[in-house]
């Protein structure tokens, strides 16, 4: 093998290498955010179940928005998707 033959080898293992490392690295962002989206999108869903049920029980908007920290304008879109308005 000749010394350009190894210098490229070598730059191909180099390269091969961080590909390797950049995806791990990338994947692991990946997770994370998605991770935290999950975990946001949970939050929002109890909150609209929360909404729900208290819109049954005929509490205000504005009570339900006080403590599931929804809008006006959410409350009353699942007050309308429920049949509950």
């Amino acid at each position: 093998m000749t010394y350009a033959m190894e210098i490229e080898r070598h730059r191909r293992e180099a390269k091969n290498i961080g590909i390797a490392i950049g995806r791990e690295e990338g994947l692991r962002q990946g997770l994370s955010q998605g991770l935290k989206q999950g975990q946001a999108a949970g939050s929002q869903l109890r909150a609209q179940k929360i909404a729900v049920s208290m819109l049954e029980d005929k509490a205000s908007i504005a009570l339900i928005g006080k403590y599931t920290g929804l809008s006006e304008q959410e409350i009353r879109a699942l007050a309308k998707e429920h049949n509950l308005l």
